[in-house]
């Protein structure tokens, strides 16, 4: 194949394009490359002599990739990458010529992302990501992610300073930078994390629009990623996790009373009590509340299974209200009528990280003697009106599941309460109802949280608060690109609705769009994570059928089931990435 054909991208007549691959309008494969089958290659993109383009890979456009470099299975490159003479890509984690490679698991994905430089003769290690604008000296080796705008230098690769987007070595004074050649400026939020600072609305409207009119680059956005944060604690990490097994201490160790005393200070309590996951902190908290068979307890349809699960755990009765359509909390002023002799607590949730309308609960449950336990399981850090989250009722559930803003290794909760005694009774109910060894005062359970768990919260709990700042920051871009992009004022999409005096931690940036299952494979289709939390209430599942509710008995509850849409949202999100997200919805409308 070549340029005399007619194509609308060049061709050498020295070079091989295997059928079945894709080419962009404006690419120009020059001497000796191949191209395999399966290949996608983006607009306006440069291969210098003698590249070799492995079967599906991904390219996106702009990409300049000179001479001698081989691009294998399972590496993408996003828009505006940069590849030297003669740098290296790996795919394989385990190279040995004497075994085959009979698996699709010996291949690791490398993913190298939008406007990446990296430099000749470096070598990038298979399964790493590469972030935005960074840059990898010449003659490199890239073993761990590297973080957006860092320059890496050395064997193994590490953090030398950091680089503008148009490539200038950048230099802080303090917590922020300004580029002398072209006057972007970044702020410095950790040793490991930088962000390029907007200069105005202005500006980011700008961007978008000329994205939008020039060019549709390619990107591969997830709606969560851990890896990029463990990347950049990793040796933090890793140094704590190894004097545990030093010391060979892993239950109910000094860590898992440390966190408990600085996760009440941050809630505003003085009890905490760390346990094995936050369904169980909801089955602990009633029990410990004296909830249980032949009792009923108010709570909200539109949530995850596990708060009203952990209702019927205890043997007392779910008993549904309907949210509020602004902020999908529970409407605190449809949950007095439903209260019956029966009714011995409220469980309203803190959904996608914004505190429920606690001064009007507690009012009912103060009219009626009525528990009020908080499901705060995606909103720790918020608050309410100056007070935390978690001080709210007279119990609190906490989640560390690794998706929630300050998540573990694996399962893990916390209780958190003000009350001495409801907390005596949890410490007891975790360990099967003991307070002293091989005594055992109720039936309980075993439910407590793991001492490495504990360690590595503690670690993230350092962060926390920037990353809560940088939740904020990015839900504040999200609104101000959609106000932008006409999308809100069409009745296209809602933004989500802060309450007056409440502090939103954006657990999920949920938005409400019109043809929603439709806008979510168009995002899945240009690579672009997205989640619906939750597409059928709770009283429409079939766990709760026997409670007897139909279609319609919630209205509010229902039509946000069909309508949200929880966007990509963590610390790690670059603004760009952000851009994209509403580039690609825009496009959609």
């Amino acid at each position: 194949m070549s340029d005399r054909e007619g194509r609308d991208y060049f061709v050498h007549e020295s070079a091989y394009v295997d059928e079945g691959a894709k080419i962009g309008k404006g690419t120009k494969i020059w001497h000796f490359c191949h191209v395999m089958a399966g290949a996608e290659i983006g607009e306006n993109c440069t291969l210098g002599q003698n590249v070799f383009v492995a079967r599906n890979v991904k390219i996106g456009n702009n990409v300049k990739i000179q001479n001698n470099v081989s691009v294998y299975e399972g590496v993408i490159l996003e828009d505006d990458v940069f590849c030297g003479p003669s740098m290296v890509f790996t795919n394989v984690k385990t190279p040995r010529a004497a075994y085959p490679r009979n698996s699709s698991a010996d291949y690791v994905r490398t993913l190298v992302k939008r406007g990446a430089t990296i430099g000749a003769n470096a070598t990038v290690v298979c399964g790493v990501t590469i972030g935005e604008w960074a840059f990898v000296a010449a003659g490199a080796v890239v073993t761990k992610d590297v973080p957006p705008y860092a320059l890496v230098a050395g064997v193994p690769a590490r953090i030398a300073g950091w680089a503008c987007e148009c490539g200038m070595s950048l230099e802080f004074q303090g917590e922020f930078a300004a580029c002398r050649e072209c006057g972007r400026r970044y702020r410095k939020i950790n040793e490991t994390t930088v962000v390029r600072e907007m200069e105005s609305q202005e500006e980011d409207v700008g961007g978008i629009e000329t994205r939008l009119t020039n060019r549709e680059p390619a990107a591969v956005i997830p709606g969560f990623d851990l890896t990029r944060q463990n990347a950049a604690l990793k040796e933090e990490l890793l140094q704590i996790i190894s004097g545990i097994v030093e010391k060979g201490q892993f239950i109910l160790g000094e860590n898992v009373a440390e966190l408990e005393k600085e996760i009440a200070e941050l809630c505003g309590v003085r009890f905490g009590i760390g346990v094995g996951n936050c369904s169980d902190a909801l089955y602990l908290a009633l029990l410990a509340c004296g909830v249980g068979p032949g009792d009923e307890v108010i709570t909200t349809p539109f949530t995850f299974i596990a708060t009203a699960g952990a209702i019927a755990r205890v043997g007392a009765k779910p008993v549904f209200c309907d949210i509020d359509p602004a902020t999908y909390n529970i409407d605190p002023q449809k949950i007095e009528a439903l209260i019956t002799g029966r009714t011995r607590a409220l469980l309203p949730v803190h959904l996608y990280g914004q505190p429920a309308d606690m001064d009007e609960i507690l009012a009912v449950a103060r009219r009626h003697n009525l528990f009020v336990i908080e499901d705060a399981a995606q909103a720790l850090g918020a608050s309410y009106k100056g007070r935390p989250v978690g001080s709210l009722g007279d119990i609190a559930c906490i989640s560390f599941f690794p998706t929630k803003n300050l998540g573990a290794f694996g399962d893990g909760g916390m209780v958190v309460t003000d009350n001495p005694e409801i907390a005596e009774r949890v410490r007891m109910l975790r360990v099967h109802g003991s307070r002293k060894k091989y005594h055992h005062e109720l039936i309980g359970c075993n439910s407590r949280l793991d001492e490495i768990q504990a360690a590595v919260l503690r670690v993230k709990l350092r962060y926390f608060s920037s990353w809560t700042a940088k939740r904020q920051e990015l839900a504040q871009r999200y609104n101000r690109l959609f106000q932008a992009a006409g999308l809100v004022s069409k009745g296209l999409i809602s933004l989500p609705q802060r309450k007056a005096g409440c502090l939103h931690v954006y657990h999920q940036y949920t938005i409400a769009a019109r043809q929603r299952d439709r806008l979510q494979q168009h995002l899945k289709e240009k690579g672009i994570g997205s989640t619906v939390y939750y597409p059928v209430p709770l009283h429409l599942q079939g766990a709760f059928k026997h409670l007897g509710y139909r279609p319609g008995d919630f209205p509010q509850a229902e039509e946000a089931a069909g309508r949200v849409l929880s966007l990509p949202m963590f610390p790690e999100l670059t603004d760009a990435e952000v851009a994209r997200v509403v580039e690609v919805i825009k496009e959609f409308y």
